[in-house]
């Protein structure tokens, strides 16, 4: 069994190109004993954004505090506390933070 406090987890500045203003925690992982999948918690402060990407899988994200939109083929969608979505495997796409709060939220991804 593996338990840790997200407290006590050390945030990181985000290292893909061309995100700015990004943290990430990586909550639970391979060497923790994960065998399939990762969780990290994204955290885009004010004025950030991740760039437009895509990846060979898909995963689940959880928003847990802020407001941010997800962009999509140019298109944009507001995400707020709550809400769950899925990024499917090749879909390109892109995170930015809005309001005043940091946007925060929850993804797992395949190791």
């Amino acid at each position: 069994m593996y338990r840790t406090n997200i407290r006590s987890l050390k945030a990181v500045r985000f290292g893909e190109i061309g995100a700015t203003r990004v943290l990430m925690k990586q909550l639970v992982g391979r060497e923790d004993g994960a065998e399939k999948t990762a969780l990290h918690e994204i955290r885009i402060q004010k004025g950030g954004r991740t760039s437009i990407h895509s990846h060979n899988w898909q995963h689940q994200i959880c928003v847990t505090s802020g407001r941010g939109i997800l962009v999509m083929e140019e298109k944009e969608t507001p995400l707020r506390t709550g809400d769950i979505l899925v990024v499917g495997r090749g879909e390109s796409h892109g995170f930015e933070q809005r309001g005043a709060a940091p946007f925060v939220f929850l993804t797992v991804t395949p190791l």
